[in-house]
């Protein structure tokens, strides 16, 4: 294909990208208040522990705005998959055999990853954070939650322990590349700690126990990717000989 067939193929994935957001958006807007009762179901550990949380809203408007977002972002993960399908008919035919695996791999291996840091947020992390802050709130303070930033808190929470959980994924990248090697991983594994607490500092509110029940995981993820790289230097081997 001439480089103007590209541009226009690569119009032609853009438009069929948009028409799917747009789509995914009305769909999210229709059914904003399920998704925000799907998005809330953590704090009902409040409930359970006898704690009473109104939702409240500090303006006519708040709410409407707020399911603007939903289906604003809601659309965009709705879209995603479409969005990836459409990237890859686009690359993966000028790719070589090896580098479509590759490519497939990396696509399958950070879906799954995000898929169960999400969860890991979802059912686990969050319930917990929120009773434990509950805790701290004296007698004479009553609690309310506003419904745009409590589940702003929420829906950030789970973003970031999506992203955090891609570390293995990087570090098999970097292995698959010939930039680090096994040794090297174990060899900076006291460094690389140090590295993911300070990332889980970031990625999480100002509070320890979030941090620690991120940094917990991920040590645990970079442990089974030091397994896990020897495995990549084997097959990449393999391959180098089978290419020789």
């Amino acid at each position: 294909m001439s480089f103007t067939e590209h541009l226009g193929e690569l119009r032609i994935r853009l438009i069929r990208s948009g028409i799917a957001v747009v789509a995914g958006a009305v769909l999210c807007y229709i059914f904003s208040n399920q998704i925000f009762e799907v998005l809330a179901r953590p704090l009902q550990v409040l409930q359970a522990e006898g704690t009473e949380t109104p939702w409240v809203v500090l303006g006519p408007l708040e709410y409407f705005f707020f399911k603007i977002k939903v289906a604003g972002y809601g659309g965009m993960c709705l879209a995603f998959p479409v969005i990836i399908y459409q990237l890859c008919s686009f690359i993966f035919p000028g790719l070589h055999p090896r580098e479509k695996r590759a490519a497939q791999f990396l696509l399958i291996g950070c879906f799954l990853l995000a898929f169960a840091g999400t969860m890991l947020a979802y059912f686990g992390v969050l319930p917990f954070i929120m009773v434990y802050v509950a805790d701290f709130l004296p007698d004479f303070v009553d609690q309310q939650l506003r419904v745009g930033e409590t589940i702003s808190v929420i829906v950030k929470a789970l973003i970031a322990f999506g992203i955090a959980f891609q570390f293995p994924m990087v570090v098999l990248i970097l292995v698959y590349l010939g930039v680090i090697t096994p040794e090297t991983l174990k060899q900076y594994r006291k460094i690389t700690i140090v590295g993911l607490a300070v990332g889980s500092a970031m990625l999480t509110p100002p509070d320890p126990i979030t941090m620690t029940l991120m940094l917990i995981p991920l040590y645990g993820l970079f442990e089974a990717s030091i397994w896990a790289s020897y495995l990549v230097v084997r097959r990449r081997d393999a391959e180098k000989e089978e290419g020789e």
